[in-house]
C-alpha cells in the first residue's frame, strides 16, 4: 500500500512540474518558425531529438501510461476505442490472380500472422497492442524482424513509443530509440511508425489525452474532496452533551476538573459498549441527540457530471458509449455511433496499408508477385434490420438495370459482390 502511495504521489508531481514549466515563460524553449522548421530543421535542433508538439516534455508521455492505468474514465476511453478498431482485416484478390497462386499466397500469409508478436497471439494480440499504443501515446510502432538468412519475414513486434525520438536527417525523419540511455538508430526499412492526429511539421502523434490533464487534476481533487465530506454526511451519529455540575464549596479547581474529566470517559465508555438492542439509562443532565445523515449535496454530483462530459469530449468519444443520450429519440444515438465508426474507419484504413506492405515484401521474399488489397472489415450498423432493407433494394435496382440490359452480368456481379 505504501509502495502504491508513492507511485500516487510521484506521478502528480510530474502533472504538477509540467503545468509549472508551461506556466514558467523563462523556462520555454524558443518558438521556431514554420518555415525555419520545414526547410532549416537541422539547424532548429542541431545536437538534439526534435520535441513532441507544443514542446510538451517526453515525461509526458509516461504520465499518459500512468493516467490510463488509474484513471477509471480515460481507460475505459482506450479500452473501448481499441475494440472498436480491432475488427480484423481481410484479404482482396485481384481477379487476374489464379486459384493455385492466391491458395500459396493465402498460406503465406496466415504463417507469417501467426508468427507475428513472437507467436504469442499472433497478428491479434499485435494489433491489440498497437491498438492501445495508439489510444494512449498517439502513436504506434512495430519492427520488422528478418530471418538470418533474410529468406522470409521472421517476426513483426510491438516497440514502445515513448523510447521513441526523431531527427531530421538526409532529408528524411530518422527514428531512434533510447534504451538503457543508448541511442540506437532504427533502419527505416526495418521501423514501422504510425502517428495519430499528427503536425504536418512534426512526426510524433497526439494522445489521446493531450488535452486532458488540468480536467483530470480537478477531477481526482474533486472526488478527493466528495469522499471526506460524504464520510461524515452519510451516517447518523449520536451526540451526547453532559451539562457538569457545579462545583462544591470544599472542591478545588483542580479535583473539579479531575471529577468533570472522570465523568465524561464513563459516558465516553457506556456508550462505547452499548449494543444495538440496548437502551441509554441517564440523569437530567445528558441530553443524548441524534444527527442525521440524510443530507445530499447535488452539486458535487453536477460539478462530477460537467467534468465528465469534458473527458469524453477530449477522448472524442460520443456520451451514448458512456450511458447519455441528451436526445429524446434513437436516431440521436445512432447518429453519434456512426460517427465513431467513421474514426474506426479512418484509422484501420492506414493498418490495413501498412500490413498490406508488410504482405507484399513478405509474398517477394518468396517469389510470389500477384496483386491484392487488405481491407479492414467493418463494424456492425447501429440499425441492422435496416441496413439490410437498403441493400435489398440496392440488389433489386440493379436487376432491373440488368433486366433492362443497361448493365450486363459481370458488372452487376462486382457491383453486388460486396454486400454478399
Amino acid at each position: 500500500m505504501k509502495q502504491k502511495i508513492s507511485s500516487t504521489y510521484y506521478w502528480w508531481k510530474k502533472l504538477q512540474s509540467f503545468f509549472s514549466i508551461r506556466n514558467n515563460p523563462a523556462s520555454k524553449i524558443k518558438t521556431i518558425s514554420r518555415p525555419s522548421l520545414i526547410f532549416n530543421t537541422p539547424n532548429a535542433f542541431p545536437h538534439s531529438f526534435i520535441p513532441l508538439p507544443d514542446n510538451v516534455p517526453f515525461q509526458m508521455l509516461e504520465v499518459y501510461r500512468y493516467l490510463r492505468d488509474n484513471i477509471p474514465d480515460l481507460s475505459d476511453a482506450v479500452w473501448t476505442w481499441k475494440r472498436l478498431c480491432n475488427t480484423g482485416f481481410k484479404i482482396v484478390w485481384s481477379d487476374k490472380t489464379s486459384e493455385q497462386v492466391k491458395n500459396r499466397a493465402q498460406g503465406i500469409i496466415n504463417q507469417l500472422n501467426r508468427r507475428m508478436n513472437h507467436g504469442d497471439g499472433g497478428l491479434t494480440n499485435l494489433l491489440d497492442i498497437l491498438y492501445t499504443s495508439l489510444f494512449t501515446y498517439g502513436a504506434g510502432a512495430i519492427e520488422i524482424v528478418f530471418s538470418p538468412r533474410g529468406s522470409q519475414i521472421y517476426d513483426v513486434v510491438p516497440v514502445d513509443v515513448w523510447t521513441i525520438r526523431f531527427r531530421w536527417e538526409g532529408g528524411h525523419w530518422q527514428a531512434y530509440q533510447i534504451h538503457a540511455e543508448e541511442v540506437i538508430p532504427l533502419p527505416r526499412e526495418h521501423f514501422v511508425y504510425i502517428a495519430l492526429d499528427r503536425d504536418g511539421t512534426n512526426p510524433y502523434g497526439r494522445s489521446l489525452f493531450r488535452s486532458l490533464p488540468a480536467v483530470i487534476r480537478i477531477q481526482q481533487k474533486l472526488m478527493d474532496d466528495m469522499s471526506r465530506a460524504m464520510h461524515n454526511a452519510g451516517w447518523a451519529r449520536l451526540h451526547v452533551q453532559y451539562k457538569p455540575d457545579p462545583r462544591g464549596t470544599n472542591e478545588t479547581e483542580e479535583e473539579y476538573q479531575n471529577r468533570m474529566d472522570t465523568n465524561l470517559e464513563q459516558i465516553r465508555a457506556q456508550m462505547s459498549n452499548l449494543g444495538v438492542d440496548q437502551n441509554v439509562v441517564t440523569f437530567d443532565n445528558i441530553d443524548i441527540s441524534v444527527v442525521q445523515g440524510g443530507q445530499r449535496f447535488p452539486a458535487y454530483y453536477d460539478t462530477q457530471r460537467a467534468i465528465e462530459e469534458q473527458i469524453i469530449t477530449g477522448t472524442h468519444m460520443m456520451p451514448i458509449l458512456l450511458g447519455r443520450n441528451y436526445g429524446t429519440t434513437e436516431t440521436y444515438g445512432t447518429v453519434q455511433y456512426e460517427i465513431m465508426n467513421r474514426q474506426v474507419d479512418t484509422i484501420n484504413q492506414s493498418i490495413a496499408h501498412i500490413l498490406e506492405k508488410i504482405y507484399n515484401l513478405e509474398l517477394s521474399m518468396h517469389g510470389l508477385r500477384t496483386e491484392f488489397c487488405v481491407q479492414p472489415n467493418l463494424n456492425s450498423t447501429a440499425d441492422t434490420l435496416k441496413k439490410s432493407l437498403i441493400e435489398t433494394r440496392r440488389i433489386h435496382s440493379l436487376l432491373q438495370l440488368f433486366q433492362a440490359g443497361i448493365l450486363n452480368k459481370e458488372e452487376v456481379r462486382k457491383t453486388v459482390e460486396p454486400y454478399i
